[in-house]
């Protein structure tokens, strides 16, 4: 068996997590139906007695998020919740994710069980690059990395040479990154003819999955093993699961109660005091298996598949349509229909715009396409390419 940071939680034999979980469920009803008024007008005053009741119980969407925006499913008083995240939710709407004081020291346990499994140790320096867009994330890892020992670099720097130069300087072992800024740097090491061994690198952490074709070039490009996370930013990113030595995800059972019922994977958080959440549709499709690992740890085996809304990622930044058109709405074409593609990392912006809309002031549409792009960097993190085209029967300017 590799490391394990909590063993006793971690290893737990089949009948006692049931055992574990169903308590953990049964208390959690409990404040739910005492705190949170959303839940109190669904659940009735029965008593769960096993785990098999849990299809029973109503589930909680993405949208009843957004209308109970921004403290309606709190089951604690604002008094109590130490730290407040903003996330981005349904159609781009605003949602809040609360903690207390507990909840925070629980993420950081949770988390230091993805660094351990990792292999990281008190001996290792940890460089954490995420650049703008992931603060909350990178506020995880550093909580988790705190409580390994290990040594965290404090610095978030976006640019990729510098990244590269801390790299160098500070001798780091672990990098916690996204997959697009670890191909970022493994480029600029070819661009530069470096070679990796000449780091001090030895585990690469990327904050969601990869196919394992470009897991084995990152290993070789930055020649350090690659594990990766997996989260979602309502339940919790990082900390949801772990990543073993045999690559497979394992959820962190007794704080979550997983399902996946027609394939979209829904979550009930059985410790969060804040803002627990009952049966959580995530909108991510995923497989549960529960099979023995050779690593030890008894945790459901999950692997994610696809969005299912329309969220898309665009150099790793999550965009909605509806967050575009609510933009272009207040501009001059924002009643023009408009198509959108993800080209690499950027997003290609396509808007119909026929002669009557803007005639030959071609200065105008200049200007507008440098204002739009500008916002689109400004307001969501992302470079957009933005092309007027003709509608359909007419030539394109």
């Amino acid at each position: 068996m590799n490391a394990v940071f909590d063993r006793a939680n971690e290893t737990l034999r089949p009948e006692l997590l049931e055992q574990v979980q169903l308590e953990r469920l049964q208390a959690l009803l409990a404040r739910l139906r005492r705190n949170v008024r959303r839940y109190r007008e669904l659940l009735d005053n029965g008593r769960v007695e096993a785990l098999a009741d849990l299809g029973h119980l109503p589930v909680t969407t993405p949208a009843d998020l957004v209308e109970a925006f921004p403290y309606g499913m709190f089951a604690l008083p604002l008094r109590e919740v130490v730290r407040l995240h903003s996330v981005v939710g349904p159609s781009g709407r605003q949602l809040v994710i609360g903690h207390t004081r507990n909840d925070l020291q629980q993420w950081g346990r949770l988390v230091a069980r993805q660094l351990i499994a990792a292999g990281v140790t008190s001996s290792d320096v940890v460089q954490i690059c995420f650049g703008g867009g992931f603060f909350s994330q990178a506020l995880g890892y550093m909580r988790g990395a705190e409580l390994t020992g290990a040594c965290v670099i404090p610095e978030d720097p976006f640019h990729v040479e510098y990244q590269l130069e801390l790299l160098k300087n500070y001798r780091a072992t672990v990098l916690i990154t996204t997959p697009t800024n670890a191909r970022d740097l493994m480029e600029l090491l070819r661009l530069r003819r470096i070679d990796p061994q000449s780091l001090q690198l030895r585990v690469v952490l990327l904050s969601r999955p990869v196919l394992p074709a470009a897991r084995d070039e990152l290993e070789t490009g930055l020649f350090g093993q690659v594990f990766c996370g997996f989260g979602a930013a309502e339940i919790l990113d990082p900390g949801f699961c772990v990543e073993c030595s045999e690559k497979q995800l394992h959820v962190n059972e007794d704080h979550f109660l997983v399902e996946a019922p027609g394939g979209e994977l829904q979550v009930t958080t059985l410790c969060r005091e804040a803002m627990p959440l009952l049966r959580y549709q995530t909108r991510i499709a995923a497989t549960l298996e529960r099979r023995k690992c050779g690593c030890g740890r008894t945790g459901i085996l999950l692997k994610p598949g696809a969005r299912l809304d329309n969220l898309m990622l665009v150099n790793e930044m999550p965009l909605y349509r509806a967050q575009v058109a609510e933009f272009l709405a207040k501009t001059r074409i924002g009643a023009q229909p408009f198509t959108l593609e993800v080209r690499e990392r950027r997003l290609d912006l396509a808007v119909e715009v026929s002669e009557t809309v803007f005639g030959d002031e071609m200065r105008v549409m200049a200007e507008l396409k440098s204002q739009l792009q500008s916002e689109f960097l400004a307001r969501f993190g992302i470079e957009a390419d933005v092309r007027y085209v003709a509608p359909p029967g007419q030539a394109n300017r």
